[in-house]
């Protein structure tokens, strides 16, 4: 039988997930913004139960029961063993105030999810990798209880994401362009269409569907010098395989070029700051 999600849990088990892990702290201070902006949507309430698609390192989970208490439980389920070991650390320091958080090593797709147990679900990045995604969501569905809420983020094109196209277009003025994806494939941008994520989760039976724009900068590499925020990019950032696949002739000159082109958004102290574009999404069950 075939394993869904395989080619996945491949790779976020494999060296993109101890990548993310080494880099952890970098991009939990980029990303926690708009972790927090999903969180504010959702309107959580002490007390009650929450299930976090994706959780990676755990730190959505810990500030999911921050805010829900002691008497509520958060679940984050995550296919990237290396990012949930990082996680269940991160819970056991701050044990005292997160007894309620729990971490499954899962596919939220085929998982079998206790029914009609969560209040709410929450996403920051971790949907849009799934195989089937109307089946998917079908399944986080039913671990919903009656009126539970939804609410994620994901990226829009890449296009208008400067993040992603400026230390790209540098690289490509070096290198070869990478084969191009087809639209819709699981992966960062497979939701960059708003009609075809509110075609899913209709599909999947949620109901009163929003998915709305969300702005927000992406601060990367606070306290490190440009060269450095550079480095990092090469290694976990959106050139990462473009610079690991060039020849060993060209690796330092790409690196010249993307030091070039971020220059203008680096601040001395702040690191580089680009322009966000997102999807807030929202449903009820």
């Amino acid at each position: 039988m075939t394993i869904k999600n395989a080619t996945q849990i491949e790779f976020w088990n494999g060296e993109t997930g101890q990548n993310w892990v080494s880099h952890d702290a970098l991009m939990e201070a980029m990303l926690q913004p708009l972790g927090e902006a999903v969180m504010d949507s959702l309107s959580l309430q002490p007390g009650e139960y929450v299930l976090d698609i994706g959780c990676g390192c755990g730190h959505t989970s810990l500030n999911l029961a921050d805010r829900i208490g002691a008497e509520g439980s958060v679940t984050g389920i995550d296919i990237s063993a290396p990012m949930l070991a990082v996680a269940r650390q991160l819970a056991a320091e701050h044990n005292a105030g997160h007894n309620a958080v729990q971490f499954v090593e899962a596919d939220a797709q085929t998982h079998t999810f206790t029914p009609e147990m969560y209040d709410a679900v929450f996403s920051r990045f971790g949907v849009m990798f799934f195989e089937d995604p109307v089946a998917a969501f079908a399944n986080i569905r039913r671990s919903l209880r009656p009126s539970a809420r939804l609410a994620f983020c994901c990226w829009q094109p890449r296009a208008v994401n400067p993040f992603m196209t400026v230390p790209a277009m540098a690289a490509l003025e070096l290198l070869p362009a990478p084969l191009e994806i087809p639209p819709r494939t699981p992966g960062p941008f497979a939701f960059e269409e708003a009609d075809y994520v509110t075609e899913i989760l209709n599909k999947a039976a949620f109901e009163h569907v929003a998915v709305t724009p969300l702005r927000q900068p992406l601060t990367f590499g606070r306290g490190l010098s440009l060269e450095d925020i550079v480095e990092r990019l090469v290694q976990i950032g959106p050139i990462a395989q473009m610079v690991r696949e060039a020849p060993k002739d060209l690796q330092q000159p790409v690196r010249d070029k993307v030091v070039d082109a971020v220059a203008p958004f680096y601040q001395d102290g702040s690191g580089m700051t680009l322009e966000g574009q997102f999807w807030l999404v929202t449903a009820k069950r």
